[in-house]
């Protein structure tokens, strides 16, 4: 019988979005046959911290950024997937871009990284009027720690190119 991956885990949105964060972490180290095989762990924890704190914009930007993650994978990463899996994981940016999209509505302009990655899930989806809109929100927000000003620098080189 399949041990459930909240075995162990109390009932907190914070304990499955960190036990998430961490796990994909430190699988990234263990190789792409370990990510892939930690991804569905990964994903079944981020979901659950959303289930358990509906109004947390922070695990719905997670999830999305799990999506966009797993949409965005090479050829060459689906096709170990493919081989080492029955079922790979799987995701689109129309999923990645709902996910952004509701840690928006829970909480508008949160995070800059998350209108950043609006704006790349429009683009991958070929919207490019809506990308250009959520860079552009991206660059009007403010930066208060280093991942913000990154996110705003990548939202402003996105507009460059545009």
């Amino acid at each position: 019988m399949p041990q459930s991956p909240y075995e162990g885990l109390p009932p907190s949105s914070q304990a499955h979005k960190w036990y998430a964060i961490c796990l994909s972490f430190t699988s990234a180290f263990d190789g792409t046959k370990s990510a892939i095989e930690k991804s569905v762990v990964v994903k079944a924890h981020f979901e659950r911290s959303a289930a358990l704190a509906p109004d947390n914009a922070t695990a719905r930007h997670l999830l999305g950024m799990w999506a966009f993650e797993v949409a965005n994978l090479s050829w060459a990463k689906r096709k170990v997937a493919a081989a080492l899996f029955a079922s790979p994981p799987t995701a689109t940016f129309d999923e990645a871009h709902s996910h952004f999209a509701a840690a928006e509505k829970i909480s508008p302009g949160f995070y800059p990284r998350n209108r950043l990655m609006l704006g790349k899930a429009r683009l991958q989806l070929r919207d490019r009027r809506g990308a250009r809109a959520w860079f552009e929100q991206t660059i009007e927000m403010p930066s208060d720690n280093d991942d913000d000003v990154k996110a705003i620098a990548e939202a402003k080189a996105q507009l460059a190119k545009m």
